[in-house]
């Protein structure tokens, strides 16, 4: 980042002084021209006024000088004098644009390039009173030869202002960044930000990461906790169990009994490790591809099979009904979360009670006639280890990371939950992808 802040910097000044250089190069040229055409007047004009007083057009050889060529044209385009050549082998000059204004409204200019020498030649005539025209000339290095006279000054100077812009480029993003460098150090220290140099925009931003640095602290401390607490139970159990086995105190069916527990505790950890692995798995997960085509229907289907068994243990009777609708997705994630969502619905139902699975428009929506759950407890069943009733969940073998593994796979898809319940009436989740 602040490398590309520098080389920003760096290349806004060179393009900056380029631009400059060559913007200044034509203003320049554009003056110089100008006051090139306003001598051409000038001299054209102060040899008119004296031509009238002259014997004969060679007379005006006087007026000629090194940078001025002085030419007279008779009102047939033929050249009487030129001061730079003999006229006798001059062509007509009658098609000449400046000479040509000149014959039709007294007074005529023109600029011609020379492509091969990179020279400007500027003319410019007057028509006198006896009809014949004279004509001022001045020869002068064109834009382009100017540049290329000019082009080791302006290397020099483009070299020299690359080695100032990186320079201040560095400094200045030395300076701009250097408050956000204070962020970590201000995070980790807990200084105010009253008191740290950094810039007033950012403050809120600040104390956002603070805030979640915060919560997620909390979140890691009651994690931890949970886990310990969660594995800490089942452990007790299986080491009281062992430990009765190990002395000899439980004997005969006892022994069967409490082996038989200390397997359900064993599987109560199993299935908690299992969950615990999992959120990891999703909390890493990234930006994994989501490029299965996956039919709800068929899922919610291949779900109530697997878990029909566990269903029909407690007389509950699943029904899938809607239309087949595909979204695109994790196949292994959506059906992680079909099945966690109907096993939930069959583990809080009561007893010969109904569950519907209803797919339409890219919705899906599990409903039960269980318990239902409190409004103000709906907030927080998506939180991990979080439990309405810990005994009678516990009793039923809920690890209480189902919803938090539901919830982490929809917000991966984009999807969004919602959650009605009515307490001794039942609960509904729909599951909205995009």
């Amino acid at each position: 980042m602040e490398r590309k802040i520098v080389l920003s910097l760096f290349y806004m000044g060179i393009i900056t002084a380029i631009v400059g250089i060559v913007a200044t190069t034509f203003a320049y040229y554009g003056f110089f021209r100008r006051e090139v055409e306003e001598n051409l007047v000038h001299e054209c004009r102060l040899v008119a006024e004296s031509y009238d007083k002259l014997s004969s057009a060679d007379e005006l050889e006087m007026f000629s000088g090194e940078d001025f060529r002085i030419t007279l044209i008779d009102k047939d385009g033929y050249v009487l004098y030129e001061s730079d050549a003999d006229h006798l082998a001059m062509t007509n000059h009658l098609d000449r644009p400046e000479i040509r204004s000149a014959a039709q409204t007294g007074t005529g200019s023109d600029t011609r390039l020379s492509d091969t020498l990179g020279t400007e030649d500027h003319y410019y005539a007057e028509r006198l009173e006896d009809g014949s025209i004279l004509r001022v000339s001045i020869q002068t290095d064109s834009i382009i030869a100017l540049f290329e006279r000019s082009l080791l000054i302006i290397v020099f100077v483009i070299i020299g202002i690359m080695i100032v812009s990186l320079i201040a480029s560095v400094k200045l993003t030395d300076k701009m960044i250097a408050p956000f460098k204070r962020i970590p150090e201000i995070l980790e220290k807990n200084i105010s930000v009253s008191d740290a140099d950094i810039y007033p925009e950012i403050i809120p931003l600040v104390e956002e990461i603070r805030s979640a640095r915060n919560a997620q602290s909390e979140m890691r401390q009651e994690f931890t906790a949970n886990v310990s607490h969660e594995l800490k139970t089942p452990l007790t159990s299986i080491s009281g169990y062992a430990e009765l086995i190990e002395s000899g105190m439980a004997q005969g069916e006892d022994s069967v009994r409490f082996a038989g527990k200390i397997r359900k505790e064993s599987d109560r950890m199993l299935a908690l490790i299992g969950d615990i692995l999992r959120l990891s798995e999703l909390d890493s997960i990234g930006d994994t591809p989501l490029d299965d085509e996956i039919d709800l229907k068929a899922v919610s289907e291949d779900c109530k099979e697997r878990l029909s068994q566990q269903a029909e243990m407690r007389g509950i009777r699943i029904t899938v009904s809607g239309e087949s609708t595909v979204i695109t997705g994790s196949r292994t994630e959506i059906t992680e979360l079909v099945y966690n969502l109907l096993d939930n619905a069959i583990k809080y139902n009561r007893e010969n009670g109904n569950i519907e699975i209803d797919i339409s428009d890219k919705k899906l929506t599990v409903s039960d006639t269980g318990l239902g759950i409190p409004q103000e407890s709906i907030p927080r069943i998506f939180e991990r280890f979080y439990r309405i009733d810990k005994s009678r969940s516990r009793a039923k073998g809920g690890t209480g990371l189902g919803l938090s593994i539901v919830r982490h796979i929809a917000e991966h898809h984009g999807a969004e939950i919602n959650v009605e319940s009515t307490v001794g009436v039942g609960t509904s989740i729909t599951v909205t992808f995009r």
